[in-house]
């Protein structure tokens, strides 16, 4: 039996964007070497990539709805190969690193939304839920790779990180050389520009899409961001005379865990309420970003960021069918993107918040109470809510 497009493709496409989202991370010495930078450049340096992932997310639904999944999906694959290659031109150039992750963050926030309107468009109604969640696991698949395969470069590891986005572009190109025009070509929709316009008005003001905006930010930038991005360098603190390095293989568990989780959500979200799903994840958020703060013990830390990364990830697939389930057909890329784009808005401030905290005192513990309390707040105020969110089951 042959897998359908709708399974496989997405789940390719989101292990390359796992990939790229984490290319820099484990290898975030070498490049701070390279550029002549401290924690507070680095912090920029990844940042760059959420920024534009970020607000492309709607100008990206909008020119996707309009020109359909097969022009876009072309165009995304052609940058993402051009700002992976370039830095190679100038390796030790800043500015030309950080127009290349520039963007490769553009077109991963395009490729998202072009799988999330193939699953939309291709995939039974019944089995949405569990393909969401898949997709959401290779995506944790992809964010664990370059734990594991960069530092296998040893100094070459910067360069690795370049060559294997790259080579992700031309496994998606071969996906999208697959793709059963015939069945996208019926999903493509033309809105004129007066309904477009008064979409957008609905979207932007919608409590549930700025609420599911706000839970998948949580969730996603502790995954990312506490996790992904800065738990080496916490760990490091707790640990002095260790390296970031040192601590790669914890952190690839600990993402290889949260695709378990994400698979898990899929098939939670098929019986428990959605908003309930996600008000109970913002309290472990909290929790998370509390008890790092103060533990001081790597070992404490390491087991409360392993049930972290799993019980985050139990928000992806609510969250997204959530999303695509109050749009309209002919807008769920542009709801999907606006809904995205509030999340990954979280996800670089907590980056940046972090990061220049860490410069200024010396510590993560600051920021790391500051967002946790944030947190917590959050989930009070929305519990209710999120037990109306939930109420409309698929």
């Amino acid at each position: 039996m042959s897998v359908p497009y709708y399974f496989w493709f997405p789940i390719s496409v989101s292990m390359g964007m796992g990939f790229m989202s984490l290319s820099i991370p484990p290898v975030a010495n070498q490049f701070m070497e390279l550029f002549g930078v401290g924690y507070g450049g680095l912090s920029f340096f990844l940042s760059i990539y959420y920024w534009t992932h970020s607000f492309i997310q709607v100008p990206a639904g909008l020119l996707l709805d309009r020109i359909g999944v097969v022009r876009s999906l072309i165009l995304c694959i052609a940058v993402s190969l051009v700002s992976s290659l370039a830095p190679f031109l100038e390796p030790d150039s800043l500015p030309l690193a950080v127009a290349g992750r520039f963007l490769l963050g553009m077109c991963t926030g395009g490729l998202f939304l072009i799988t999330v309107k193939i699953i939309k468009a291709l995939t039974p109604p019944v089995y949405v839920s569990r393909v969401q969640g898949v997709q959401g696991a290779a995506v944790a698949l992809g964010t664990m790779l370059p734990y594991l395969l960069l530092p296998l470069a040893g100094g070459y590891g910067w360069a690795a990180s370049y060559v294997a986005c790259a080579a992700f572009c031309f496994v998606i190109a071969y996906g999208a050389y697959k793709m059963p025009l015939r069945a996208m070509r019926r999903s493509h929709a033309h809105p004129t520009l007066r309904e477009t316009w008064e979409s957008i008005k609905v979207i932007a003001t919608s409590r549930e899409v700025w609420f599911l905006g706000c839970c998948h930010g949580l969730s996603f930038g502790t995954m990312m961001t506490v996790i992904g991005n800065w738990l080496p360098s916490i760990l490091v603190d707790m640990r002095p005379g260790t390296a970031i390095e040192d601590w790669a293989l914890f952190t690839s568990a600990m993402l290889f865990v949260g695709m378990f989780g994400r698979i898990s959500g899929g098939e939670m979200a098929r019986k428990v309420p959605r908003g309930i799903i996600l008000n109970r994840a913002m309290f472990v958020v909290a929790a998370t970003h509390l008890i790092l703060a103060v533990s001081g013990f790597a070992a404490l830390s390491i087991v409360v960021a392993f049930l972290a990364a799993f019980l985050c990830s139990l928000t992806f697939s609510p969250v997204f069918t959530l999303a695509t389930d109050t749009a309209q057909p002919a807008y769920v890329a542009t709801a999907v993107g606006f809904m995205n784009m509030i999340a990954n808005i979280l996800n670089v401030l907590l980056i940046l918040f972090l990061g220049l905290l860490r410069d200024a005192t010396g510590s993560f513990t600051a920021g790391l109470c500051i967002s946790g309390t944030a947190a917590l707040v959050f989930c009070i105020l929305t519990r209710n809510l999120a037990k109306t969110i939930g109420e409309n089951r698929p």
